[in-house]
């Protein structure tokens, strides 16, 4: 067993997950048996190019987005929500998707916080508390996975603290006034996880941040066999090009 380090910028990071989340096990039944819905957000949009092989602007397949503030893509712009059924794209809407779907189905979804407890937080700033609002309760009835794909730059010590603060009301700035809705029993794939996946190999953040383009990155360092270890060197890499 050897160890190495490498270092992701948050970029690098979503390819990676976006990867891992092709090859994790409820996405592989879901396209198997069942529905997948693919809800907007800027790291779906790395697997909305994982699967569909297309390239696609980030803004436009993300409806709140965090710029130099907190406000929402242009909705003359916005993508819809990719929805697969057994593996094929299908026209309808996620709402009429979430009607049709069961436990062998899968419904991602991007949010903008996490901790250590598991906890998963989603900023929300329509009235209807967006995509996550609508969906949360028909997911939980009907057992219906939640698969959470999220970078290491959103962990936060407490979403519970976090949905508090944000639950306070905000002096006037130019940000949407948003709140944040914390979810329970997200499956969660970050960085850590998806070397797990992808090469059933130990990861662990030791070190973060960089500069001249990689500010906000983070040394990951993992551990496996040489052969495993220079696999995922090669693959993180490829996705650096």
């Amino acid at each position: 067993m050897i160890n190495a380090q490498l270092v992701l910028s948050p970029l690098i990071g979503k390819r990676l997950i976006a990867k891992a989340v092709l090859k994790s096990e409820h996405f592989r039944k879901a396209i198997e048996k069942g529905i997948v819905v693919l809800s907007l957000g800027t790291t779906n949009a790395l697997i909305y190019e994982e699967i569909t092989g297309k390239k696609v602007s980030k803004e436009a397949y993300a409806a709140g987005i965090v710029k130099d503030t907190l406000t929402l893509s242009d909705k003359i712009k916005r993508l819809p929500a990719l929805v697969l059924n057994k593996g094929e794209a299908i026209d309808i809407s996620w709402q009429e998707a979430l009607i049709k779907m069961g436990e062998d189905s899968l419904f991602i979804k991007g949010a903008n916080a996490y901790d250590d407890l598991g906890l998963v937080g989603v900023l929300v700033g329509g009235e209807a508390g967006g995509t996550i609002g609508q969906a949360l309760g028909t997911l939980v009835v009907k057992k219906i996975p939640l698969m959470v794909p999220i970078g290491l730059e959103k962990r936060v010590p407490s979403v519970r603290e976090s949905a508090i603060l944000l639950s306070e009301p905000a002096t006037s700035t130019q940000n949407l006034d948003v709140g944040m809705v914390v979810v329970a029993n997200g499956i969660i794939i970050d960085e850590i996880k998806a070397f797990k996946i992808l090469f059933d190999l130990d990861a662990t953040l030791v070190a973060a941040g960089g500069i001249a383009g990689f500010e906000g990155s983070y040394v990951i360092n993992i551990k496996g066999t040489e052969t495993i270890v220079n696999e995922a060197l090669d693959l993180v890499n490829l996705l650096k090009d």
